[in-house]
């Protein structure tokens, strides 16, 4: 199974559990926070991945050094992806977390990619726009893509709206191979 996959049945299972007892924001707050100090702290990276270092020695370690910063239950979870061998996975645990408790808010996830940055108004507008076409809050996030050439590509959901120039040349390119053919 891939590591997607995987991080989505851990992170599934424990939104069930915080939504049951009503915790899924703080949660939230706290996977993201963990997943951002593991990405920043390389020694922490490394021992989450350690081989040589039986799980009950790596999640001793971590209550030892995080235990006061997160709750029981997100530590429980950390004990749980390490005895399955499954520390890497933290960053892609709190992001399929993340996109559950969007989900359950009403709120979709978007991506802009552009060749250069969109400008505040562009952004607001494109985000109304977006809500009207969805029915629901978006969350948008931008990237810079220089194979867009201009215009801008769209990821609504698992929904693709290609309004670039490259997304225009590669369709006038398919109709011209059909015109052949």
């Amino acid at each position: 199974m891939s590591a997607p996959r995987v991080a989505a049945r851990y992170a599934e299972a424990f939104f069930g559990v915080a939504q049951e007892i009503g915790l899924a924001g703080q949660f939230r707050g706290e996977l993201d926070a963990l997943a951002e100090l593991v990405a920043r702290t390389p020694a922490l990276e490394q021992l989450l991945v350690r081989a040589d270092l039986a799980p009950e020695q790596k999640i001793q370690a971590l209550q030892a050094a995080l235990g006061e910063e997160f709750s029981e239950p997100v530590m429980r979870l950390m004990g749980v992806l390490l005895e399955h061998a499954r520390g890497e996975a933290v960053k892609e645990v709190a992001e399929a977390f993340s996109e559950l408790a969007d989900r359950a808010a009403g709120v979709v996830r978007a991506e802009a990619c552009t060749v250069v940055p969109l400008s505040e108004q562009q952004r607001s507008r494109l985000v109304a726009v977006l809500e009207r076409m969805t029915r629901q809050r978006v969350k948008l996030t931008e990237r810079l893509d220089p194979s867009v050439l201009a215009g801008i590509r769209l990821q609504v959901g698992d929904r693709l709206i290609d309004g670039s120039a490259a997304g225009r040349l590669a369709a006038m390119r398919e109709e011209l191979i059909k015109e052949r053919g």
